[in-house]
């Protein structure tokens, strides 16, 4: 990935509705000089995938313990099973950080209480993202 690629991620991290001849436009290349290279960009995984964030959405991050009866991998896997998309298993005083969103607090809520509802969860700590 050179410059000009990190110059169109920052162009799509920005604006993802913004058209490639926008962006060629912005960087100094054509249209399908900028498809084939966000192509690329995808194919090898640099992008993962492309997301709509709406006004309305909750975001939250959910720290969560978990007990030594059940490993972490499995509890991640039942949170990943809610359909929370991003859940990390790390080190330190929690096991596993998943950051969510919805398209309200209630939402959120409902979410968290399965969580804790899951075997081997011990603990949660919710914070709301505030922007």
């Amino acid at each position: 990935m050179d410059n000009t690629d990190q110059v169109i991620l920052s162009k799509l991290r920005s604006d993802g509705r913004k058209s490639f001849i926008e962006i060629g436009r912005e960087v100094g290349l054509t249209e399908g000089a900028v498809r084939a290279r966000i192509g690329k960009m995808v194919r090898n995984g640099t992008i993962k995938k492309f997301t709509v964030e709406t006004k309305d959405d909750v975001r939250a991050i959910v720290m969560v313990a978990t007990s030594r009866s059940v490993s972490t991998s499995t509890v991640s896997d039942a949170i990943k099973g809610l359909g929370v998309d991003r859940v990390y298993e790390i080190s330190g005083n929690f096991d596993i950080i998943c950051f969510m969103e919805s398209g309200s607090i209630d939402e959120v809520n409902s979410t968290v209480e399965q969580i804790r509802s899951i075997n081997g969860v011990a603990d949660t700590s919710t914070s709301m993202v505030l922007k």
